[in-house]
């Protein structure tokens, strides 16, 4: 439970210019290759910039459109994938406070909160822009991009709900009568935390190949 002992300590997010700029970079734990230090936002708005204002001209760069759609998805499921991340920082910080509360009454009250935390993140994706929810939520799909001729490129979907094929956060059953239950919510956290940062560092490389495509890197 490396990140929950991290928050702990008091660690604080630093703040993000927006989700695309401020996901790139942050290294997964299971991956040993850093993200390459590239201003993903920057090219993606320079990118649907230069897009728009070439809207009204014959082109024969039929891929972009169907690149810039699916930029603005990607965006959108960062979007949300940031929003539920501080959720689930938030539960960390209040189910460790719950090994510090000797009266199991006390215990109980924050196993309440935690539950209704754990709730909101499945009303987060029914709130979320519904290109995010095509992504991370239920009834999921491959987002297929037209890159041209029979060029495809497929941004697959990684389910951040609550269930087991997601975050896999299950409701504190017995009120963290037990500090044994607290140790087995905090693990359940930090794998949440895990697979949230592995959604973002995807959409992020999927976004820095779309970028680079729509500003013809490619051709």
């Amino acid at each position: 439970m490396a990140f929950a002992l991290q928050k702990s300590q008091g660690a604080r997010k630093e703040p993000k210019r927006s989700p695309l700029a401020g996901w790139l970079g942050k290294k997964s734990r299971e991956d040993d290759d850093a993200l390459p230090q590239l201003d993903v936002a920057g090219g993606l708005n320079r990118a649907l910039r230069n897009s728009k204002a070439a809207g009204d001209q014959p082109s024969e760069r039929i891929e972009d459109h169907p690149v810039r759609d699916a930029l603005g998805s990607i965006e959108a499921a960062l979007y949300a994938i940031d929003r539920i991340r501080d959720t689930l920082e938030q539960g960390c910080e209040l189910v460790i406070s719950a090994k510090d509360v000797e009266d199991a009454g006390g215990r109980a009250l924050l196993a309440e909160r935690y539950d209704e935390l754990r709730l909101s993140i499945d009303r987060t994706l029914t709130d979320a822009d519904p290109r995010a929810v095509m992504l991370l939520g239920g009834g999921q799909r491959h987002l297929d991009v037209h890159l041209g001729g029979k060029t495809r490129y497929s941004v697959s979907p990684m389910s951040l709900d609550l269930t087991e094929r997601g975050l896999n956060l299950s409701p504190p059953r017995n009120a963290f009568a037990e500090l044994d239950e607290v140790d087995l919510t905090l693990d359940e956290l930090d794998r949440a935390l895990g697979r949230a940062d592995r959604a973002a560092a995807t959409y992020c490389r999927d976004a820095q190949y779309l970028i680079a495509r729509m500003n013809g890197a490619f051709e």
